[in-house]
């Protein structure tokens, strides 16, 4: 593992900087092997191939539709982010021990 206090701070200042939420993702795609995507917590580049952690959370309201096709023309809006192994496991230390009170998991 790469240096644990320092990915958690780096997760840390994601969290407070905006660039990484707090609250659970709505659909989390494990292990998948990265596209060359930039890692949303420590800013390094995951490399081609490399396994990842991605995960997304919806920015809009699932579609109401009368018809399938109408709701195919009308897909959520989705925020993704790209994380390595070792800064998946600091965000997700960190944003359970950071922020207001109600956002905290209880242990």
């Amino acid at each position: 593992m790469r240096d644990e206090p320092l990915l958690r701070e780096k997760a840390r200042e994601a969290i407070h900087s905006g660039r990484v939420p707090t609250v659970r993702p709505s659909r989390m795609l494990l292990c998948s092997l990265s596209a060359g995507e930039t890692c949303a917590v420590c800013g390094d580049l995951l490399a081609g191939g490399e396994m990842e952690f991605e995960f997304e959370y919806r920015t809009s309201p699932p579609p109401e539709a009368d018809s399938l096709m109408e709701a195919l023309s009308r897909i959520p809006e989705v925020q993704r982010y790209h994380l390595h192994h070792d800064c998946f496991v600091a965000w997700e230390f960190e944003r359970t021990n950071v922020g207001p009170p109600e956002r905290r998991q209880s242990i």
